[in-house]
């Protein structure tokens, strides 16, 4: 399925980087996350999807990608098929 169905037209000019969070949700179980988190995120072994899972229990949420439109909502849309809590948001660079 195409992007453009999904979410509607993509804007043009400038991209914008976007973040995708994971929430928590206290429905699905710890194994479920690691498991979805390595299946669908490139770069992510097994231990990092661990920290992951731990932060978003500890904090609520975790940021998990940070990239550009088309790439961000194809995850966002992975997530949401496997049924896990996901947002996406705005860019803001960490000030010093």
């Amino acid at each position: 399925m195409e992007i453009s169905k999904l979410f509607g037209k993509l804007p043009k000019g400038r991209r914008k980087r976007m973040e995708l969070y994971l929430l928590n949700d206290n429905d699905n179980s710890f194994d479920y996350v690691i498991q979805a988190l390595t299946n669908l995120l490139p770069m992510c072994n097994i231990l990092r999807a661990q920290q992951i899972a731990t932060l978003v229990d500890g904090h609520g949420e975790c940021c998990i990608y940070s990239g550009f439109a088309p790439e961000i909502y194809v995850l966002y849309a992975g997530f949401q098929k496997l049924g896990l809590k996901v947002q996406i948001r705005e860019y803001k660079p960490k000030r010093k």
